[in-house]
């Protein structure tokens, strides 16, 4: 299923790789796009901070997702490229997106102006991190499958009839 955001779909691919599979050329460029705005989405959120009308809550949320992001103890952790900082730039974004919901309308709006993003922007770059992230657990699970094969061929010749054949699944 695409996933799409004001008429921008993220689109199935082309390339036979199967129904549900993304495009993965489109999700890479959105999500270079997304890294390139680090800094606007870094700027909104300071300005954000030093706010009065934003709320306790929207403050919590912006210090949460930065301690967040900086914090070693993590799900992900931040070794394993790109895979290791979706998740803290999903969280620093929601937290910017709760901080701008925080505060009136058109306070927020200015906001987003003087970093020159929209709310259209973040959304859709929400969306495009989503994506990314199931786009990575596709391919990484079917690298994942043809390393365990190897694997499994490289077991079954050094030690037969100790494992299964990888290309029936029986043991010889």
């Amino acid at each position: 299923m695409p996933i799409s955001v004001a008429g921008d779909v993220i689109a199935p691919a082309r390339t036979g790789h199967g129904p549900g599979e993304l495009d993965g050329r489109k999700v890479v460029a959105r999500f270079v796009g997304v890294v390139a705005r680090i800094p606007r989405y870094l700027k909104l959120g300071w300005r954000l901070m030093q706010d009065p009308t934003v709320s306790g809550r929207g403050k919590a949320a912006l210090g949460g997702g930065l301690a967040y992001a900086v914090s070693p103890i993590d799900p992900v952790p931040g070794f394993i490229p790109v895979v290791g900082q979706l998740d803290d730039l999903a969280i620093l974004l929601i937290s910017v997106r709760t901080a701008l919901r925080s505060c009136p309308a058109e306070v927020a709006e200015v906001h987003l102006q003087e970093a020159g993003l929209s709310w259209e922007t973040l959304e859709r770059d929400l969306v495009t991190l989503r994506a990314t992230t199931i786009w990575l657990a596709r391919r990484g699970g079917k690298l994942a499958m043809r390393f365990g094969k190897a694997i499994l061929r490289v077991a079954a010749h050094r030690f037969p009839g100790a494992v299964p054949d990888p290309a029936n699944g029986k043991t010889p």
